[in-house]
């Protein structure tokens, strides 16, 4: 679980910006809203993010995302350019400066970042111990060698390994995406947990992959069902089939020069699709997934994210959740999540402002706003917990009335003639 981000010169973001996922002292909804990865640490398991059009919403999630994937994916040549330098556009060839606090299970980690377009400049990646101390994993330093703390076991032979193979553009974990080393125990579980816990932006949206991995777990697939039923959808059941070409096509196909034969093989391999079973009081009858409505997929796909959520430790970033979805449909998805008793977090954007009634679980510092200041045109994060709001004050009609910030100023809607 995430406990703290900042981000400095990323995107729309000039200065340091930090969001704060530890809990306030409300006690609204504790329980339900929160993870205790250690006794007295209560940390949200839900955020989301609030912002007019290009406030810098989605950039704070790329930011997130581009953290994780530069932990564990490095570049694959010395003298590539590393593809998240983004900086704010006045700040080019400054450096990017990324911090995170984060919890694996009961063990919180700090890492540190800072890179430019060619080189990683600084990273430092710390770690409380088994005697809950927390100490240097390693420190690593421009034109220097990485440095491991006193408090880790590794031999000479993986000491030099990773000095030798971490280029000069990736992170010194990304390594071992690369390379078979020896590393401590607590580098390889911390690289297999990102890998596998972190599910980045946009993650399953190919309904096939979704109905076959469904298909080889009879429980995954009542599941996704059950969803479905409870969304009001009058589907049974939902299959993957094969779809031939006819032999005209084929022939076709076969006679075309122009065609390369990659290409050509692809055409004429099987299509596959998924199709929904649908039942009424008289019949059986099936409708491709692409003809469904756009309510439909999108909730076939968020079934798989919320088997992800219900999974141990497992981050889920997502921008605009709500898309197409009504809102009653919405809530059902976030307050399933919510009762779930795990450790995953969903950090997301929306628009939806019904979600800031307190009619349901709601916490303040759940809610975060991201606006553009009109004098630097850089992006700044505000929580509504931060606000210091009266408890009786609607949150909801204070961001609607404009009180909160974070709302497109539109002015008035008559406009001069052409």
């Amino acid at each position: 679980m995430i406990q703290e981000f900042s981000l400095k010169n990323f995107l729309s973001f000039d200065g340091k910006q930090t969001i704060d996922l530890l809990a306030s002292k409300d006690k609204t909804h504790l329980d339900e809203l929160t993870f205790e990865p250690k006794e007295g640490i209560k940390i949200l398991k839900l955020l989301m993010i609030y912002g007019a059009n290009a406030s810098g919403k989605s950039n704070l999630l790329i930011a997130i995302q581009s953290l994780w994937m530069m932990m564990i994916s490095p570049e694959q040549k010395e003298n590539d350019k590393i593809d998240f330098y983004r900086p704010f556009k006045l700040n080019n060839g400054k450096p990017i400066e990324f911090d995170i606090v984060f919890w694996m299970n009961d063990r919180k980690f700090r890492y540190e970042i800072k890179f430019n377009e060619f080189e990683i400049l600084y990273e430092k990646l710390e770690y409380v111990t088994d005697a809950g101390i927390m100490s240097d994993l390693y420190l690593r330093v421009i034109d220097k060698d990485i440095k491991f703390g006193s408090t880790v076991e590794i031999k000479a032979k993986a000491k030099n390994d990773f000095n030798t193979e971490t280029l000069k553009n990736h992170t010194v974990l990304s390594t071992l995406n690369k390379k078979n080393i020896n590393a401590p125990k607590i580098l390889l579980e911390l690289y297999d947990w990102i890998k596998n816990n972190v599910i980045e932006l946009g993650a399953h949206n190919d309904s096939i992959e979704i109905a076959e991995y469904a298909t080889k777990d009879l429980k995954v697939k009542e599941f996704i069902l059950d969803l479905l039923s409870r969304a009001d959808f009058n589907i049974t059941d939902f299959t993957v089939i094969e779809s031939k070409l006819n032999s005209k096509l084929i022939e076709e196909i076969n006679k075309d020069d122009s065609l390369s034969e990659s290409l050509r093989e692809k055409l004429l391999s099987p299509q596959r699709q998924v199709l929904f079973t649908h039942k009424n009081d008289d019949e059986e009858f099936q409708i491709e997934f692409g003809m469904e409505s756009s309510g439909t997929r999108v909730y076939f796909r968020l079934a798989r994210l919320l088997i992800e959520l219900g999974n141990r430790g497992t981050i889920v970033l997502e921008d605009e959740l709500e898309d197409s979805l009504h809102y009653d449909l919405l809530l059902h998805f976030l307050e399933t999540f919510l009762r779930i008793e795990n450790n995953s977090q969903l950090i997301f954007a929306t628009h939806n402002q019904m979600l800031l009634g307190e009619d349901w679980m709601l916490r303040r510092d759940m809610v975060c706003f991201v606006e553009k200041s009109r004098n630097k045109s850089s992006s700044e994060v505000y929580k509504a917990s931060d606000l210091g709001l009266h408890k009786n004050l609607s949150l909801l009609n204070a961001y609607k009335i404009g009180k909160l910030g974070a709302k497109p100023n539109l002015g008035s809607t008559i406009l001069n003639q052409i």
